[in-house]
């Protein structure tokens, strides 16, 4: 199997997965007891510290489909680290690579750009932020008296910024970074090709990439620290983000946490934002962020958000098939990690730092997510 090690992917629709042969289905990770939940799950169910675990008939499933999606999941081909299924707050289905458990890291490529978009839905309802329809050089200094005025934030969440691909090319902003390793200023230094906002959507992780400014400008804070705070340690959640050489977060990708970790951010949008009694998430944001807007000429893209309107989910979808799955209306979470090897020793972006990971050969979504789907009784 090629071996991937290099870019984030320019169409996240497209993105890959990765991993190996898998344990028994629905097994408790190695070195880990099972915690069984005692009573009924239901749509208030939350995990605390510790996820709680379920057979699938506890929540109207048959174990028989969640069988089906992790063998599918782990045939060798698709090299899949990692899968979790939720329903009703606990996990129903759980497998891993071998020499993977629980406790092992695998990293989002591309959605990580979900999780930018949820820092700036909390940031607008915080007051950092004014709102998404004013212009983005409100908070990117270099842009005040260019030609990028009409460039509304808006305008940069659902890829219609109208900005021409970066020098070099888009992807090269992972390899790269421009000067000095600085990504921020790489996706800044571009000029209008389009008007702002039209139908011509353009999938650019420059323009995510220029959330970043967005953040550290509005709320005074590096990303990692305002996503601590407000997003990761609310529904138990660790994460790593990785920055460029100037210390700016890289917001169009690379995060790194355990399968379990993701889902946490997937049920926290598949409750509509609500963790336990802590509403972390406007409703309005969940909602808006994961709506395909009026106008574009991509019906399956929202704002940094990937919709699939004919099935009824939504999800953030990361280079080879880092991806977490939401159906609201089954109140279920799927995520899906590839292989990952986190080369050098730290987390900063450098030639000596870098993700890799495999690619998911021959794999369909549709095919994963009807065996889990069409497993639900109710």
């Amino acid at each position: 199997m090629k071996r991937v090690c290099f870019l984030v992917c320019c169409f996240a629709l497209t993105a890959c997965g990765g991993g190996g042969s898998g344990s028994p289905a629905s097994a408790a990770p190695s070195g880990s007891s099972p915690t069984v939940v005692a009573n009924t799950p239901d749509i208030n169910t939350f995990p605390g510290l510790s996820w709680n675990t379920a057979v699938p008939a506890d929540v109207s499933m048959t174990q028989a489909g969640i069988d089906s999606a992790l063998d599918y999941a782990f045939r060798s081909a698709h090299n899949t680290q990692g899968v979790v299924i939720i329903r009703h707050g606990v996990i129903v289905g759980e497998r891993y690579a071998e020499g993977k458990t629980q406790q092992s890291l695998a990293t989002s490529w591309s959605t990580g750009k979900s999780f930018a978009s949820a820092l700036v839905g909390i940031a607008v309802e915080q007051g950092f932020i004014e709102s998404i329809d004013v212009p983005a050089e409100n908070y990117l200094a270099p842009w005040v008296n260019t030609d990028k005025a009409a460039i509304s934030i808006r305008a940069i969440l659902e890829m219609r910024s109208g900005l021409q691909v970066a020098e070099n090319g888009d992807t090269a902003i992972y390899t790269s970074g421009g000067t000095d390793g600085d990504q921020l200023a790489y996706a800044l230094n571009r000029t209008p090709a389009t008007p702002p906002r039209t139908a011509n959507w353009a999938y650019q992780n420059t323009d995510s990439m220029l959330l970043a400014g967005i953040l550290e400008e509005s709320t005074g804070q590096n990303v990692l620290d305002y996503a601590d705070l407000q997003l990761f340690s609310k529904i138990g959640m660790t994460a790593d983000w990785w920055v460029d050489e100037q210390g700016h977060a890289m917001t169009y990708c690379c995060i790194d946490a355990t399968t379990r970790d993701f889902a946490r951010f997937g049920l926290l949008f598949a409750r509509d934002g609500r963790w336990l009694e802590d509403q972390v998430i406007s409703a309005a944001w969940v909602e808006e962020s994961t709506t395909v807007p009026e106008g574009t000429d991509n019906l399956s893209y929202a704002l940094q958000w990937w919709v699939n309107q004919s099935a009824g989910y939504i999800y953030s979808a990361g280079l080879h098939k880092n991806n977490i799955y939401i159906f609201p209306q089954y109140d279920l979470v799927i995520v899906r990690n590839s292989s990952y090897t986190k080369e050098g020793t730290g987390s900063i972006r450098t030639g000596a730092n870098y993700h890799s990971t495999m690619s998911p050969e021959g794999w369909d979504d549709s095919t994963f997510l009807a065996y889990i789907t069409g497993s639900i009784d109710d």
